[in-house]
């Protein structure tokens, strides 16, 4: 089975602070036996060595670890922010090691401000270069994710470009099942009968054999199955791509079901589904 790690910003649904969430999501995946947690660059109180390995040994204390680190980005945002955030890559690549964490996810950049798509995409590009290109004596992986909210990459034509073009022994890719044009999910739309759009499941067929890494998102907007997402065909999907990295469960709500009851609800699920 594919290592499994919690993404620790799922649990924002009232359990603590920003390190709490941290420390309630390490908590099951060492009641569930899964491989550890995920997290964003927003929950660490800060970047001081000293507190980074403090958090390290009690991550590793419970017999998990951490996945990889992820940089927020502000997609209502002109190109023109992209410099900042390139200056807050860098130190999150420098923080990291002090973790034990070996990678970080970093996204696009929004569509706004009359900017053109073409345009946005080479300011992404440009981005995506700079940052490889200083995490690559250091050994950080760069994670390309996917994302949609106007934003570009955010189909499989878009992705799979950049890729090509991005000549870097430090980037990788992330797939995130709900981060695609034609996700309802992505698409802001808040009805549990939304369904994913065909041009979901064509980028995700697309760019499954570029993954080394897929986040699968979850909505859960009623109990049972994710019913926004068709999973058995995504994961048929990643078996054919002969997919073997580990998986990232998010879980963002659309419906009443809070993240202690759907986080252990979507391992087994996941489990279930590659198991057939």
């Amino acid at each position: 089975m594919h290592p499994i790690y919690l993404q620790a910003l799922s649990f924002k649904d009232g359990y603590g602070s920003n390190e709490d969430c941290i420390h309630t999501a390490a908590d099951m995946a060492a009641q569930l036996g899964i491989a550890g947690i995920d997290i964003e660059d927003r929950l660490l109180r800060n970047y001081e060595p000293a507190y980074l390995q403090a958090l390290a040994h009690q991550i590793e204390g419970r017999g998990i670890q951490f996945g990889y680190c992820g940089l927020i980005v502000d997609f209502h945002a002109p190109v023109s922010s992209i410099e900042g955030e390139i200056d807050r890559a860098k130190k999150l690549i420098d923080a990291v090691p002090h973790l034990g964490i070996s990678s970080i996810r970093v996204p696009g950049n929004g569509v706004v401000n009359g900017q053109s798509i073409e345009d946005t995409f080479g300011a992404v590009q440009d981005k995506f270069e700079r940052i490889c290109e200083y995490a690559a004596s250091s050994g950080i992986k760069i994670f390309l994710h996917n994302h949609n909210h106007g934003s570009t990459p955010s189909n499989g034509e878009q992705v799979t470009r950049m890729l090509d073009e991005i000549d870097s022994p430090a980037l990788s890719y992330v797939l995130d099942t709900g981060q695609f044009q034609g996700s309802p999910g992505a698409g802001g739309f808040d009805s549990a009968d939304n369904v994913a759009k065909p041009e979901l499941y064509e980028s995700i067929e697309m760019c499954a054999p570029r993954a080394e890494m897929v986040r699968t998102k979850f909505y859960f907007a009623a109990p049972g199955v994710e019913q926004w997402l068709d999973y058995p065909r995504i994961v048929r999907m990643l078996k054919s791509a002969k997919f073997t990295g580990p998986l990232s469960i998010v879980y963002e709500p659309r419906g009443g079901i809070p993240s202690r009851e759907a986080m252990p609800a979507a391992v087994r699920y996941l489990t279930e589904i590659f198991q057939v």
